[in-house]
């Protein structure tokens, strides 16, 4: 899993471009081909662990995600990353200790790490902090990208103001309103070019644009490629 304190950057899965920044939460499984580009200020922590290796009380198959079922990322609230944290810390710890009593305190301290990260995703707009309302208006932006967007609905949803919103959201991506939400467009075309047989005028409208050469241009100024070089790439 990997975990994201603070800084922006892109994590490659698999071909598909993700968004990293603060609170994001990630699963990569050992199958999956993953690198990271343009990072800015990025810091992060990597837990590798192994499904099969815990004998847990508790269902902990509940609280992971499945890759074929479901999303394997999200967003997490300000109050449940500093618990986050100090939990990846204590384990970092006892998990280089060489006795069985760190051994069994680190399957522990796991368990409660995979709990805290799956009740903590961002939900309740009301109860969030201006931070959290932040992250919230991103993950909106990831979910509604299709929809016909601009700052001043995203500001309405997040119910704080539109100038507000434009300036925390680059600081928290590294990108403004429209260039992320170009690219978050592009990384689902992307995945649609990969693992569909849909004409790039359909994917065109699925991502959100009216108009499939305009998508063209945006989806090269953010992969630096176009569509069809993808298409044609993946067909070979």
């Amino acid at each position: 899993m990997v975990v994201v304190a603070k800084g922006n950057g892109i994590h490659v899965i698999n071909d598909i471009p993700m968004c990293l920044s603060k609170n994001y939460v990630c699963f990569v499984g050992r199958q999956d081909r993953h690198l990271f580009e343009h990072v800015d200020n990025l810091y992060l922590s990597n837990v590798l662990f192994r499904r099969d290796r815990f004998s847990s009380t508790i269902q902990l198959q509940n609280y992971l995600p499945d890759p074929s079922n479901g999303p394997v990322d999200w967003f997490i609230e300000d109050d449940t990353a500093l618990r986050v944290n100090y939990i990846i810390e204590r384990l970092n710890y006892e998990s280089h200790a060489n006795n069985l009593a760190s051994e069994a305190m680190s399957e522990l301290l796991f368990q409660q790490l995979v709990v805290e990260l799956w009740r903590g995703k961002i939900s309740d707009m009301s109860t969030l902090s201006k931070d959290d309302k932040i992250i919230s208006s991103i993950i909106y932006i990831n979910k509604h990208y299709e929809k016909p967007l601009n700052i001043e609905v995203l500001a309405d949803y997040a119910c704080i103001s539109a100038r507000l919103l434009s300036k925390e959201i680059k600081r928290v991506t590294g990108m403004n309103f429209n260039q992320y939400l170009h690219f978050i467009r592009a990384k689902s075309a992307m995945s649609l070019l990969i693992n569909t047989d849909k004409s790039i005028t359909d994917i065109a409208f699925d991502v959100g644009y009216c108009d499939s050469n305009y998508f063209s241009t945006k989806f090269k100024q953010v992969l630096n490629k176009k569509p069809s070089d993808v298409r044609e790439g993946y067909n070979k």
